[in-house]
């Protein structure tokens, strides 16, 4: 069996922020602090952390939240979110 391409660290970071993009609501800015491959069992992650910061248009003050991605390397999938 030939060895599977993996995606780049960017394409990854990439796959992490259009999720979050997409699942968080008043998302004003992204930012990743940390890009690392690693595994889990028999599968291989790239392991993303950052801070996405949130607002509310009728609140005028912002909220930073952290979170944790886990992204495929072999696909770019989502398969971890924190």
């Amino acid at each position: 069996m030939p060895d599977r391409q993996l995606i780049t660290l960017e394409e990854a970071q990439t796959a992490a922020e259009q999720f979050l993009q997409e699942r968080l609501k008043g998302l004003r800015k992204l930012s990743i602090d940390k890009v690392r491959l690693s595994s889990v069992e028999s599968i291989v992650i790239y392991e993303v952390e950052g801070t996405a910061t949130i607002g509310n248009w009728f609140i005028f003050r912002s909220i930073e939240r952290p979170f944790k991605l886990q992204v495929s390397a072999g696909d770019g999938a989502v398969v971890g979110f924190e």
